[in-house]
């Protein structure tokens, strides 16, 4: 009942059209959750912590990708499908639902991008988004047909073999690190990203990457006494996020698009948000949760300030976009928060996220521990270099072009869901 009034809420709000309803949204979904028990079970649905919260990220990215586009019957038609798919996947008991509804939404992203991307590169990008996908997930989908009497139907259910246990687990993984992605099968991520609109970077950044994690989350419940240094698979598992973290840093710095580099810093993040699962304690999965919903409100804000400077510039080269800090202070003024906020900075969110996810990891050795130290170092050059060469420099167009008020009240409201989103729902 709590889902069907929220969404309710969420489409009015969108055909209405009353940019009011931005500042209203925060106190109505959280008076909403308050309102509601911490957890239900009605044989078919299971409401929990994880899901109410995910649920409510994902409202409003889509919320704010939606009145961020220009509307069309198709566009806004394939938005609402997906959200619908994306929103019960959050909730379904039955593993199998939840992994249908979960591929059926990358199938509308992938149609959504084939469709509305502004150029002819769409094709190929659509192309390795649909490819890398269906390669890992076919095989994990013949495994739970042909298993599921065995399974169970449940995600408490599940009971293995040794033999179908290392199968399941295998493919689980390869599935759901696909989503993420990790680096390695993460190359239709930053392709994906240059060619689709704003709206779809904008949910496919702030959602469609927290299915992969929600899904790990959901199925590590069967796997509870693994951790890294217990499975070879694991262990490789585990390296390939810390030494791809640090390499695709590099790749930050060296771009020359600024959607390309926003990409590439949510690489980064999910690969540190996986660190915190493959702990396999409650504090690794309790800051990787944190970083997902960290992760799912900046990437987007990040995306809407660069479309509001591609709007300007007509291109996203960091050796045009110079300047901005002289013809659009207020731009700037959010571009430096948002960028703060993505740098992991006390006291945000994201900052807590990383505490606890480290903090999880104390088993690890000191070589290990220098990795880390590493991975937050070079964090912190590519998010100043990301600031940094839009905002200083000798602007290209001397006309001065601040944000409207409707665009600051959507930066205002990231920013508040940023800094009071840990005090409403997790303490």
């Amino acid at each position: 009942m709590l889902l069907g009034v929220v969404m309710l809420f969420f489409l009015s709000a969108s055909l209405l059209e009353m940019n009011i309803l931005i500042w209203s949204l925060p106190v109505v979904f959280t008076c909403l959750f308050k309102l509601s028990s911490s957890w239900w079970f009605d044989g078919v649905f299971l409401g929990d912590y994880y899901s109410t919260i995910l649920s409510f990220l994902s409202l409003w990215v889509f919320y704010l990708s939606i009145i961020s586009m220009k509307p069309s019957p198709f566009s806004s038609g394939c938005l609402y499908t997906m959200m619908f798919f994306i929103i019960f996947s959050f909730y379904f008991f039955n593993y199998l639902m939840f992994y249908v509804f979960f591929e059926v939404s990358f199938v509308l992203m992938f149609i959504f991008l084939l469709s509305m991307g502004p150029t002819m590169e769409r094709i190929q990008a659509s192309l390795y988004m649909f490819f890398y996908t269906m390669v890992f997930s076919l095989p994990f989908l013949v495994f739970l047909l042909y298993y599921y009497p065995i399974l169970g139907s449940s995600f408490f259910s599940l009971s293995f073999s040794d033999c179908t246990f290392i199968l399941f687990y295998f493919f689980m993984f390869m599935v759901l690190i696909t989503k993420l992605p990790l680096y390695g099968v993460h190359l239709w991520l930053p392709k994906a990203h240059v060619e689709a609109p704003l709206s779809g970077s904008m949910i496919l950044a702030g959602v469609m990457l927290k299915l992969g994690g929600y899904g790990i989350i959901r199925f590590s419940f069967v796997i509870p006494f693994l951790f890294y240094g217990q499975s070879l698979f694991i262990s490789f598992l585990f390296y390939l996020c810390m030494l791809g973290s640090i390499y695709v840093c590099v790749l930050c710095v060296r771009q020359n698009d600024l959607k390309m580099i926003i990409a590439y810093s949510s690489v980064v993040h999910m690969s540190v948000m996986m660190l915190g699962l493959l702990s396999f304690s409650m504090m690794g999965v309790w800051g990787a949760l944190l970083m997902m919903v960290a992760h799912g409100f900046i990437s987007p804000l990040l995306f809407l300030l660069m479309g509001l400077s591609y709007n300007l510039f007509s291109s996203r080269s960091v050796f045009i976009l110079k300047g901005l800090i002289l013809t659009s202070p207020v731009f700037s003024m959010w571009w430096f928060i948002s960028n703060t906020l993505n740098l992991s900075l006390p006291p945000f969110m994201s900052f807590f996220s990383e505490a606890m996810i480290f903090s999880s990891l104390s088993m690890v050795s000191l070589y290990d521990l220098g990795f880390i130290f590493l991975i937050l170092m070079m964090t912190g050059v590519y998010c100043i270099f990301l600031y940094t060469i839009p905002t200083h420099g000798e602007s290209f167009s001397p006309v001065m072009s601040n944000m409207n008020v409707f665009h600051s009240f959507l930066s205002f409201s990231h920013c508040y869901f940023v800094l009071l989103y840990p005090v409403l729902f997790f303490i």
